[in-house]
């Protein structure tokens, strides 16, 4: 124990930081986080195998991916620009094919605002039918470190 200070000294001098997770972002607990895999209109991940608890470092290299794919994705769309600041969001983690990944359900800061505390988005998944592009969800390789899915709400 004598040494722990010193050496978190020494990383901090080093220049090694941990990841937070923004305001903004959960990542669910396991059964919570099944639960994001059940969207009304839109796409999910197929193959699920079970879960696992992503970090703030898997969710901050996430985010720092996501506004290139989102471009990819859907081109031209001006109301995609800055995302992932601008929405909230909740991440769980999922195995298939003895791999690791994220998903992101991602949705407006002004949605479940005023939503019982036995509805709070920071721990039951949000659902919300059509909306068009301001929802979305997105499927993360951890080991890849690259998106395998986006997918987006439709239109009513």
């Amino acid at each position: 124990m004598r040494f722990a200070f010193p050496i978190g000294l020494a990383l901090a001098a080093c220049g090694v930081a941990q990841a937070v997770l923004p305001a903004d972002a959960v990542i669910l607990p396991g059964p919570a986080a099944d639960q994001l895999l059940h969207q009304c209109s839109r796409g999910v991940p197929t193959g699920y195998a079970g879960h696992w608890q992503p970090t703030a470092e898997d969710i901050a290299a996430l985010e720092a991916a996501l506004p290139v794919a989102l471009a990819a994705a859907q081109p031209g769309d001006a109301s995609l620009r800055g995302a992932p600041h601008g929405w909230r969001r909740q991440y769980g983690g999922f195995l298939r094919g003895g791999r690791r990944f994220v998903y992101g359900n991602f949705f407006p800061r002004d949605v479940g605002e005023g939503r019982s505390p036995d509805n709070d988005w920071h721990r039951a998944p949000v659902m919300v039918c059509d909306g068009g592009h301001a929802f979305f969800g997105a499927e993360y390789d951890v080991a890849a470190r690259r998106f395998t899915r986006l997918d987006f709400n439709g239109f009513a």
